[in-house]
């Protein structure tokens, strides 16, 4: 690898992912001018030279190359020192934390027994040996009173969620530290092959000295004091979540490790795209001839059933591709979402689940159009076989299928139903924004049902235009409402206005969808009704929009390099398609102008899907940018491990379990 290239991935750039470095490019060019001025003789210094005697001696250029690694050096140094000074200020509370946590433990192992008050009285005494052992820390950061807070009640209730906030705390520090101390080593490296490359370069032998009177000399060239926090961190955690076993707790902490390949993930997900596309194909085929059509009972019913069905599963497959690109550009997606390193798919184990649905999807579709096993088999019978298997797949209780993640895409959606009653971390408010591009597969799941209930004969008697039009307004509108209520909680948590200003959008987004079927519902006549629904389909469009290119993307920034963009950028290698992105994303937000020609029931049929299926594909090009975004913020507050709240608050007045409304 070239020099400069390496020092700019490396040494003078984002040596952590997820976390922004010092940086200079004045290296770059100070080596380029000293291999320009390169010596055809050799150069008269020769064996190891102290820095002292040698720095006099060295040309402008090659004395101004020696000053920028200084400049380097003390960055990285204080950067350091800082980051340092906080993972000992954390270890410090979260060993106190733990002592804490075994008074906990004693209270609730008295409870479950079934202890007396008399008995948790006696326990006092033990309080105050525990109470001796609490480590010295800084006043700034605990409060002076320790006392008060070990006297006053646990509830041996909440034992068990302590237990596992102050898990993923201590898991997160040692993270943190793992990430410091490759941050040390890194640049260790870093130095010493600039350095080698200045003496390939110039011939002059100073590698060894500024190693020895520079870089050895610095506080991030020992890692004794990150060790001795590590072996802590690790006697603590096999101490109180390992039973003691030190192996398993260094097992369990030293996350990502191991490395596996993936060559059988990608050969079953291609597999299986390549079996489920040629079914695809063939029925498609199927469906478009007038034998089948004849045959099949409301066939453009089944058909459109299955077109709103694809839609959540094609969504799926392009999501994969999302963490594709986001792995590729070393986007921390990992740590945005809060995903456990140990137990995470990598992208291409992702592709297999819904590689699997979609080649069902397909099958199913096949199945049906091609008429397999009519009359005895009803082609209307294969959604509900496709769902069936979906619904067992997910919610399979085995270790297979990757139970883990699914089950964590299951728990998401329940903390969606169950918004307001915690706080809102982003992979909350993501998945909720996923869902506001699902609309039309969510509020159709009311016409897959009548459907069913009636026959696919009169299946048009349902959806927007029947008496039940409140059912699928009320299907389209709570991905919305759910965001409405996460803003408020964001607000209420934080007093920040800007969560309001984002529920809002989607308070208008909400009455749009109730204008437009009340518009469907009395006929889709130009009338009031009508200029309602236009009035606030404006509004709602230009709204989401404007909150897309400023607050989740973050662009149209002034004095730029790329006009209408930002300062710093990932996909730098596309710029245009910053652009596509952006006059696409207005174009579907604008999407329902497609509803107002006036059509036949059939026509408006395919305006649903269209516009759902080019809803989806905006949403995944959104993906992209909104994660770069927030990788990039990350950076810059220099957050790579999560903060977890811890459970217990020592105060001079109180002593009380934290908020459990963290995962």
């Amino acid at each position: 690898m070239k020099f400069a290239k390496y020092l700019q991935q490396t040494q003078l750039s984002r040596t952590m992912s997820g976390t922004k470095k010092p940086k200079s490019q004045k290296s770059k060019g100070l080596l380029a001018r000293a291999n320009t001025t390169l010596r055809s003789p050799p150069h008269p210094f020769s064996g190891s030279i102290p820095l002292h005697d040698l720095l006099p001696l060295l040309s402008p250029q090659e004395t101004s190359f020696i000053d920028a690694l200084d400049k380097e050096l003390e960055k990285i140094e204080d950067f350091y020192d800082a980051r340092k000074k906080e993972m000992e200020t954390r270890s410090k509370l979260l060993e106190a934390q733990l002592i804490e946590l075994n008074v906990h433990q004693q209270r609730f192992n008295e409870a479950q027994a079934g202890s007396s008050r008399w008995n948790i009285m006696l326990h006092s005494k033990k309080t105050h040996e525990i109470e001796g052992n609490l480590p010295n820390i800084d006043s700034g950061h605990l409060p002076s009173s320790k006392r008060n807070s070990l006297h006053h009640h646990l509830d041996p209730e909440e034992y068990q969620t302590a237990k596992k906030k102050l898990n993923k705390a201590v898991f997160e520090h040692y993270r943190g530290l793992e990430m410091l101390q490759n941050y040390r080593i890194l640049n260790i490296t870093g130095f010493r092959k600039a350095l080698k490359k200045f003496e390939k370069v110039t011939r002059i032998p100073v590698q060894h000295a500024y190693m020895a009177e520079r870089v050895e000399t610095s506080a991030f060239a020992s890692d004794k004091t990150l060790r001795g926090m590590m072996d802590e961190m690790e006697a603590l955690y096999a101490s109180h979540f390992a039973h003691g076993d030190q192996k398993r707790a260094k097992t369990r902490l030293r996350a990502g490790g191991v490395n596996k390949t993936h060559h059988y993930s990608t050969f079953r997900s291609g597999m299986l795209l390549g079996v489920g596309v040629p079914a695809l194909v063939s029925g498609i085929v199927s469906s478009f001839q007038t034998e089948t059509r004849d045959s099949i009972p409301g066939w453009d019913g089944l058909l459109f059933v299955y077109g709103i069905l694809s839609i959540p599963v094609v969504f799926s497959l392009l999501v994969g591709i999302n963490l594709l690109v986001w792995s590729h550009s070393r986007i921390n997606y990992i740590f945005i979402f809060e995903l456990d390193p140990r137990t995470r798919l990598d992208h291409r184990e992702y592709f297999e689940l819904p590689s699997l649905m979609f080649a069902t999807l397909c099958y199913a579709f096949w199945l049906s159009f091609t008429r397999v096993g009519s009359p005895s088999i009803s082609p209307d019978i294969w959604p509900l076989v496709w769902l069936g298997f979906t619904a067992a797949v997910m919610f399979d209780p085995f270790n297979i299928f990757f139970k883990g993640s699914r089950y964590w895409l299951i728990k998401s959606i329940v903390k969606l139903l169950t918004s307001g009653t915690r706080r809102v971390e982003f992979a909350d408010f993501w998945m909720g924004d996923q869902f506001c591009s699902l609309v039309v597969t969510l509020s159709d799941l009311y016409l897959f049902a009548c459907a069913y209930a009636v026959g696919f004969e009169k299946w048009r008697k349902c959806g927007s235009t029947a008496k039940t039009w409140p059912a699928v307004f009320i299907l389209a509108m709570l991905p919305f409402l759910i965001r409405v209520v996460q803003s408020i909680k964001r607000y209420v948590d934080s007093r920040l206005n800007t969560h309001l200003i984002n529920g809002g959008k989607y308070l208008c987004g909400i009455i749009y969808y109730l204008s437009y079927y009340i518009w469907r519902h009395q006929g889709s006549l130009r009338n009031t009704s009508f200029a309602f629904w236009c009035l606030f389909g404006t509004l709602y469009s230009v709204y989401a929009s404007a909150w897309d290119f400023w607050m989740d993307w973050s662009l149209f920034q002034p004095h730029v390099k790329y006009p209408f963009l930002r300062a710093e950028l990932l996909y730098t290698d596309h710029i245009p398609l910053y652009y596509f992105a952006i006059i696409s994303n207005i174009l579907i937000r604008f999407i329902w102008v497609i509803y107002i020609p006036s059509s036949s029931a059939s026509n408006m049929y395919l305006r649903f899907f269209i516009a759902g299926f080019l809803e989806m594909l905006r949403r995944w090009q959104w993906n992209f940018i909104r994660l770069e975004n927030e990788h990039l913020g990350n950076m810059d507050q220099y957050r790579v491990t999560r903060e977890v709240p811890l459970p217990y608050s020592f105060d001079d007045n109180h002593h009380h379990i934290g908020d459990s409304d963290d995962d």
